[in-house]
């Protein structure tokens, strides 16, 4: 139980110090990407994988899909 300890100190003392020396991104962002799904889809058209008219259509419905959802009541 002691050695856990141990790791997890070390683990999180790692990430703090990373983070510090990455300009406050944390280790999590790194691991696991922090890509959003607009970001994804630029990467995307500017590596040449989709059309425009695709990245075009694709940017669109993320942009529609972020609106707030108002419900009338009446």
């Amino acid at each position: 139980m002691m050695m856990i300890g141990f790791i997890l100190l070390i683990v999180i003392l790692y990430c703090w110090g990373s983070s510090a020396n990455s300009g406050g991104s944390s280790c999590i962002d790194h691991q696991f990407g922090s890509n959003t799904s607009l970001e994804i889809l630029n990467e995307r058209y500017a590596r040449g994988e989709i059309q425009r008219e695709d990245y075009l259509e694709r940017k669109q419905e993320l942009y529609i899909q972020k609106q707030p959802i108002s419900i009338k009541k009446g």
